[in-house]
C-alpha cells in the first residue's frame, strides 16, 4: 500500500498535477457559466427548451461532465501525453519562442485552425476517422452541449494532435497552459452549436458563426462536405468548402447511421461499422451522409 501512494506521489509531481487540477476546476465554472449565458440567448432567441428533456441530451450532459469535470484532462490526457513527452521530445521544436506575444498568439491560431481545417476534413473522407467522428453527427437535436458528443478514440487522438503535438512540441506551450487555452477553445466550440441564429455580420467570411457550423451538421444533401473550419471559417471559402444560405438547415443528424441513443451504443458504434465495412457493408460515409445506407463508402 505505501509503495502505491509512493508511485501516485510520483505521477501527481511527474503530471503537475495539483496546479493542474486547480486550473482545471477554474475551467469548469467558466466553462458553465458560459453554457448558461448561451442557454439564455437560445431562449431569447426561440429556441424549443423540448431538447433538453430527451435521451439524447441526457447523453451530451454525460459527455460535457466527463471531459469537462477534470477526469479526462488529468488522469487520462495529461497522463497519456507525459508518458509520450520522453519518447518524442527530439521533435521539440519551441516555435514560439523568443517572438512577441502578439506575433506568437498570431501564429498559433492560424496554423493551428489550418491543422485542424484538414483534419476535420480528413475525418470526413477516411472510413476509420469517420466511423469515430460519425458519433459526433449523430445528434439530431443541437444544444451547446453538443460539442462534446465525442468518441473517447476521436476525442484522444485530436488532443494528442493538436495540444501534445501543436500546443507543446511544435509550439512550445507547456502542459500547464493547456487548460485556459482548452477551456477558451471549448467556450468557442459550446457557442458554434448553440441554436442561435449569429452571423457575425460582414466577419462571417472571417470567423465560423453558430449559423456558419450549423450547415456542418445538416442532414441535407446540398450541405455535405461543407464548413469544416474552427476558428476561421475563411479556409472553407479559400479551398471551396463553404455553404452559406440565408435559412438555416431544417434537420441535424446522419441519414441512414443506424445508432441507437445509449453510451454503450455510443461506444461500440464506431467498431460495428468497421466490421460491417469489413464484411463488404456499403453505409453512407460522411462525404455522402444525406444520400442513404446504401452510398457507396470512402476506399481510404
Amino acid at each position: 500500500m505505501e509503495a502505491l501512494r509512493q508511485r501516485l506521489a510520483e505521477l501527481a509531481v511527474l503530471l503537475d498535477l495539483g496546479p493542474l487540477a486547480k486550473s482545471a476546476i477554474k475551467a469548469s465554472l467558466v466553462y458553465g457559466a458560459f453554457v448558461l449565458a448561451l442557454y439564455l440567448f437560445e431562449r431569447r432567441a426561440g429556441a424549443a427548451d423540448a431538447r433538453f428533456r430527451t435521451r439524447s441530451f441526457a447523453l451530451d450532459v454525460l459527455y460535457t461532465l466527463f471531459y469537462k469535470g477534470g477526469f479526462y484532462t488529468i488522469l487520462v490526457l495529461a497522463a497519456i501525453t507525459s508518458a509520450l513527452r520522453s519518447e518524442l521530445d527530439f521533435l521539440q521544436l519551441n516555435l514560439l519562442q523568443g517572438l512577441p506575444w502578439w506575433l506568437g498568439l498570431a501564429i498559433f491560431w492560424v496554423a493551428g485552425d489550418f491543422v485542424t481545417y484538414w483534419w476535420h476534413r480528413l475525418q470526413h473522407a477516411n472510413r476509420f476517422l469517420w466511423a469515430f467522428h460519425s458519433v459526433h453527427h449523430s445528434q439530431e437535436q443541437m444544444t451547446a452541449l453538443t460539442a462534446q458528443r465525442r468518441h473517447p478514440i476521436e476525442h484522444l487522438s485530436m488532443d494528442v494532435l493538436l495540444y501534445f503535438g501543436i500546443f507543446h512540441l511544435v509550439l512550445g506551450i507547456p502542459t500547464r497552459g493547456w487548460v485556459p487555452l482548452g477551456v477558451f477553445i471549448t467556450c468557442l466550440s459550446a457557442m458554434q452549436h448553440a441554436q442561435v441564429s449569429w452571423r457575425f455580420g460582414p466577419l462571417h467570411r472571417l470567423f465560423v458563426s453558430p449559423s456558419f457550423h450549423a450547415y456542418h451538421h445538416s442532414v441535407e444533401a446540398r450541405h455535405a462536405n461543407a464548413n469544416y473550419a474552427f476558428v476561421f471559417s475563411f479556409w472553407d471559402y479559400l479551398f471551396g468548402t463553404a455553404v452559406s444560405e440565408p435559412e438555416p438547415p431544417a434537420r441535424y443528424g446522419v441519414a441512414g447511421l443506424d445508432m441507437r441513443e445509449g453510451v454503450t451504443d455510443h461506444l461500440v458504434h464506431p467498431f460495428r461499422l468497421l466490421w460491417r465495412w469489413r464484411r463488404g457493408y456499403q453505409p453512407a460515409p460522411a462525404a455522402a451522409r444525406a444520400a442513404g445506407p446504401e452510398t457507396p463508402a470512402p476506399l481510404t
